[in-house]
């Protein structure tokens, strides 16, 4: 059910053989609007920064796209869209703060006109940009040797499976010293109403817990992608997004293509690859690297593109879920992988096994065992 590791002509007008090219002469370009602020140390734990507290140097922060550094005073800018997620890399040695269902905040959404109407709520209008979107972090203690919790698909479908999650694996972790908790996607079972439910019973762990996105998270009646995650962003804002813990660094990916009418493939998409791409520029060659996702890599149709941004760097370590199945890959040359060593890649287990199938404990909870036994 889970595992502990230790340790990105102008057109052409043509009529009767004629091409006509037309050209603007002195018309200024579109303005594009640019996002400022500042990530600071929150001395007095507020989330503002009052006078008197300091800019941090050298912290990342994107937009999904690009990724700036912090200047000398903690200031940073970015251009942004009508629909665009900043977010803050949280360092090492630093943490953002969390909501009360332990769930980081390291981001601002940016979508002034808010979601359109779907199934389940989106996003409401965040309105004009903000002066100054400011980042919080407080310093904290992190090891170079630590353990953290995995989560394959919780997946219920009901509140009835929340409590099983509850009682069946939260219970059983309650004081915990890992560091913080990951579930690689597939949170729910295509419900988006359980989104605080499950987080709320997950939270009882006490631990920061971060989260990737699954085909199962996805508003499905989105006509396509761009909106498909418009539920996902209202309650853990970016689809993507990296984070540094001690000496590791972790990229948490999206690699959930949404083509609508119930139809998905695994893949990255460029925007992200080069968001990964950026971030590697500040990352040391031999830096340890976790690489976390919901589909396996073998399902991952741009997989090529992404191998080339990481296969440079001897110290990774990936994993997935989705399969509902246990299976540890070592990927070579066959595989598209060039790297100079193989890339272990873990299919890992799921927390509700084959769908919370299965006979029933003395608490009525399902054994939830998987098709391989695990």
């Amino acid at each position: 059910m889970m595992l502990i590791l230790k340790w990105r002509l102008i057109g052409r007008a043509c009529c009767a053989g004629l091409l006509t090219v037309l050209l603007l002469v002195g018309l200024p370009a579109m303005a594009q609007e640019v996002a400022t602020g500042f990530v600071f140390h929150d001395a007095n734990y507020n989330g503002v920064m009052d006078e008197g507290e300091s800019g941090i140097p050298d912290v990342l922060v994107s937009n999904g796209e690009d990724v700036v550094a912090t200047d000398a005073d903690g200031a940073w800018s970015l251009p942004v869209g009508e629909d665009t997620t900043l977010f803050v890399i949280k360092p090492s040695g630093w943490m953002t703060p969390v909501r009360e269902d332990m769930i980081p905040q390291f981001y601002y959404v940016h979508k002034p006109e808010g979601s359109p109407e779907l199934r389940y709520a989106g996003l409401e209008p965040t309105g004009p940009l903000p002066e100054s979107i400011d980042f919080p972090l407080v310093p904290q203690e992190e090891p170079d040797s630590y353990e953290f919790i995995l989560f394959g698909d919780t997946q219920p479908r009901t509140q009835q499976e929340v409590d099983y999650i509850a009682h069946d694996v939260v219970e059983e972790l309650i004081g915990s010293e890992a560091a913080f908790g990951v579930t690689l996607g597939d949170l729910l079972f295509d419900d988006l109403t359980l989104f605080e439910p499950l987080n709320e019973a997950i939270a009882h762990i006490g631990l920061p817990w971060y989260n990737v996105v699954g085909n199962h998270d996805l508003n499905m009646d989105a006509p396509d992608n761009e909106l498909a995650t418009e539920t996902w962003k209202r309650v853990y804002g970016p689809t993507y997004y990296a984070y540094q813990y001690g000496p590791t660094w972790y990229f948490v990916l999206n690699d959930v293509v949404w083509t609508g009418e119930g139809s998905y493939h695994g893949a990255l998409g460029e925007t992200q690859l080069a968001f990964i791409e950026n971030v590697l520029e500040h990352v040391d060659q031999d830096s340890l690297i976790m690489i976390l996702m919901h589909i396996p890599l073998t399902h991952m149709q741009d997989r090529a593109d992404f191998y080339a941004l990481i296969e440079d760097y001897p110290n990774l370590f990936s994993t997935a879920a989705h399969r509902h199945f246990q299976q540890h890959h070592f990927f070579g040359e066959d595989e598209d992988w060039n790297g100079a060593e193989p890339l272990h890649h873990l299919v890992h287990a799921t927390v509700c096994g084959s769908w919370w199938r299965g006979v029933p404990n003395e608490f009525g909870i399902p054994h939830a065992t998987m098709q391989d036994g695990a």
